[in-house]
């Protein structure tokens, strides 16, 4: 992330929107290439980006330079997925429908909850580009737990 130059506004640099892939993650800051970064505060709420996941980006270039300013950043789209159902875990990770992503390291759930193989749970899901799927689950709320 750079800084404007001095007396510049943003909206004489022209703001543009892109679709960028996160590539990495730090303790305090998100690539989304091997250069371009900017700082997780800059999210706010419950999300928190994970690898793969797509972003709308808006961002100005320093007049004269390759230097990418970065203003904003949140998910590409999320969906709200009721009543779906926990298909597979493997550790840390599993997937709900075959077809969207979790990984406990990113998801929120509620205080004491686990996952378990065919839980009926709603989840909010965001673009991926994780093997096999195109969603990644960011929240997940059991309805019932099969057993």
């Amino acid at each position: 992330m750079n800084n404007l130059p001095e007396g510049s506004e943003p909206s004489k640099l022209g703001r543009r929107l892109c679709i960028k892939c996160v590539t990495s993650i730090t303790e305090d800051n998100i690539y989304i290439s091997k250069d371009t970064f900017f700082p997780l505060c800059m999210f706010s709420g419950g999300f928190r980006p994970f690898n793969g996941d797509l972003l709308l980006v808006e961002y100005s270039m320093n007049p004269g330079t390759s230097n990418m300013n970065i203003h904003s950043a949140s998910p590409l789209n999320s969906q709200n997925m009721e009543e779906v159902c926990v298909t597979s875990i493997d550790g840390r990770n599993g997937m709900v429908e075959s077809t969207i992503f979790f990984t406990l390291d990113s998801l929120h759930i509620p205080s004491g909850y686990i996952p378990g193989l065919y839980d009926i749970v709603d989840v909010v899901a965001v673009d991926t580009m994780q093997p096999h799927c195109s969603w990644r689950a960011v929240s997940m709320t059991p309805l019932e737990m099969v057993n």
